[in-house]
């Protein structure tokens, strides 16, 4: 965009990309979702894509318009491209594939969750066992003390 394109208004620019759309045949751009793309034309006008929303009650040419209904007019005009929808077939092949990669991924997952599981128990037995052990021993050692004390002997079994 050179100096000249900035010095112009956004309608005038946004005009002149219409004007170019119509000598060359060609349609207002569409996303994704089959509606016209504003961020596309902003971007090839040189205007901020919020021009559009920010503008769009207010009224720009001389029959008292505004840029709303003109874009509307323009579109109604030139229209729009088009996506060609997938048969509904593809559409199921594509849900399909979607649901069995996610199926094997949660797979995936319960398998390691299920590892984990496991070694969680096995380590959970593991203390336990000690802990037994560590109490026995506990007990042991009071009683020896407590004999000690009544007895004032010293017992090391």
């Amino acid at each position: 965009m050179d100096t000249s394109d900035q010095k112009r208004s956004p309608y005038d620019r946004y005009r002149d990309y219409v004007l170019q759309l119509e000598q060359a045949g060609k349609k207002f751009p569409v996303n994704q979702f089959g509606a016209v793309n504003f961020s596309k034309i902003a971007d090839e006008c040189g205007n901020r894509r919020q021009w559009f929303s920010e503008s769009a009650k207010k009224v720009f040419c001389s029959q008292g318009q505004t840029l709303e209904q003109v874009i509307a007019k323009d579109i109604h005009r030139i229209g729009s491209e088009f996506f060609a929808a997938k048969d509904p077939e593809s559409l199921a092949v594509d849900m399909a594939d979607s649901k069995s990669r996610e199926a094997n991924r949660l797979r995936v997952m319960l398998e390691q969750k299920s590892k984990e599981n496991e070694l969680l128990r096995e380590q959970v037995e593991r203390l336990s066992a000690e802990l037994r052990l560590l109490r026995t021993s506990a007990q042991e050692i009071s009683s020896q003390q407590d004999l000690m004390i009544d007895s004032g002997r010293s017992f090391i079994l």
